[in-house]
């Protein structure tokens, strides 16, 4: 179970005790696209859809993971075909598997491969609702046709350009793109550091972390993959007794650069630290201060002019 124990960082007396409501965890933007990818998953897996074919540039914002989670929550088990995949295989895998939901994930190559789109596109889409499937090979093993009624997901990273057989793939099926900017990244990070990290770092600890990562957002491509491994680097870090911003920093400058660099606004940026602080600490408004300013590097002072405009704000809304 995950952990909140806070620490005490700084031990400067008693401090104004601010009286705050608890922010609501407001979903965010790429969260909202994340749910629209399971409503897809699930229109498949309820057999309201041939098929599902989901892409996006950046990796590391859950595809894969949205799909599976998903098909489980609806009690239905994938055969999952992922890296290089021939089109026997394909095929093979298609009719030993004729009612179920096969996923191809990060099959990237079989998109450009003409055989094994003429696989796809009969097992998708047929005269009078059935589906024939036909392929010529010395390999097989059993018939060289069967009849397909299940459902096909795939993943990639991007669309295949100027591939007539691909798009006619596509035409039979539902297209999903999963994209994010860093902020909208940073944002979903943030968010899940409230949780912390076990029991090894507590929510304001994994902030603080969060926000190291933000400081990249203007030069490099962020990811949600990027935190776990970020977590195990702080936790190696103590235990060495060494800096865990030289190894989280050293794991950022390894990924590469943004394609549209947008600066982040510092402003918006201490808001969105003042919310998650006091969501991780609803009831310690001294924890809630030193976590921001810790966060920010800016003062106390300022915590708290911020703090009267959040609520004057939330005032004014709720008027």
């Amino acid at each position: 179970m995950a952990s909140n124990r806070v620490k005490d960082y700084f031990d400067d007396g008693p401090l104004p005790q601010p009286i705050v409501q608890k922010p609501s965890k407001a979903t965010t933007a790429l969260e909202e696209r994340q749910e629209i990818l399971a409503h897809y998953v699930r229109l498949v897996a309820r057999r309201q859809s041939n098929g599902l074919f989901v892409f996006g540039r950046r990796g590391g914002l859950g595809k894969s993971k949205i799909i599976l989670e998903t098909l489980a929550a609806e009690w239905t088990q994938p055969v999952i075909l992922n890296g290089h995949c021939t089109p026997l295989s394909l095929y093979s895998n298609l009719q030993a598997n004729p009612d179920a939901v096969i996923f191809l994930d990060d099959c990237d190559s079989l998109f450009n491969n003409l055989p094994a789109l003429g696989i796809l596109r009969s097992a998708l889409w047929g005269q009078s609702g059935e589906r024939l499937v036909t392929y010529n090979s010395s390999a097989l093993r059993q018939g060289s046709s069967f009849y397909f009624s299940g459902s096909v997901i795939a993943c990639a990273n991007v669309i295949p350009q100027k591939n007539a057989a691909f798009q006619a793939v596509l035409s039979r099926i539902d297209t999903f793109e999963l994209d994010a900017t860093n902020l909208e990244i940073i944002d979903v990070l943030r968010k899940l550091a409230v949780n912390g990290f076990g029991d090894d770092l507590t929510a304001t600890e994994c902030l603080e972390v969060v926000n190291y990562i933000a400081e990249f957002a203007s030069t490099r491509e962020l990811s949600l993959r990027l935190l776990e491994p970020s977590f195990k680097k702080v936790v190696y870090a103590r235990q060495e007794k060494i800096d865990w911003r030289d190894l989280v920093r050293s794991q950022l400058e390894q990924i590469g650069r943004p394609d549209n660099v947008v600066p982040q606004d510092g402003r918006a940026f201490e808001r969105s630290c003042l919310e998650q602080v006091l969501e991780a600490h609803p009831d310690s408004p001294k924890d809630q201060v030193d976590a921001w300013c810790r966060a920010t590097g800016k003062s106390r002072p300022t915590f708290y002019r911020l703090l009267k405009e959040f609520r004057d704000s939330n005032g004014a809304s709720e008027c």
